[in-house]
C-alpha cells in the first residue's frame, strides 16, 4: 500500500482480522512461519546455485574470506599499538 510518513498503516479491507492467540500459540505460529521461510529460501538458493555454479563458487569464497577475517584474525590488546 502507498502510505505517507506519519500515517498509521491501513489494513486491507479483504484481510481477515487476526484471531486472539495466547503468547504460546503466537510463538509456535512464528516458529512455523520461520521454518516455512527457511525451507523456501533454501529451495530458491539451491535452484540459483544449479543455474549459476560459477557465481556460487565466488559467493562461497567471499563468505569464507569474510568468516576468516571475522573469527580467525589475531586479537589485539586494547591500548597496545605497534609503531
Amino acid at each position: 500500500m502507498n502510505e505517507m510518513p506519519g500515517q498509521a498503516p491501513q489494513q486491507r479491507p479483504d484481510a481477515a482480522p487476526a484471531p486472539q492467540q495466547s503468547p504460546e500459540q503466537a510463538f509456535q505460529r512464528g516458529i512455523e512461519v520461520g521454518k516455512e521461510y527457511v525451507q523456501q529460501a533454501s529451495v530458491k538458493l539451491a535452484a540459483w546455485a544449479e543455474e549459476n555454479p560459477g557465481q556460487m563458487l565466488l559467493v562461497g569464497l567471499f563468505a569464507g574470506f569474510l568468516v576468516g577475517k571475522l573469527f580467525l584474525s589475531p586479537r589485539r590488546e586494547a591500548g597496545s599499538f605497534d609503531d
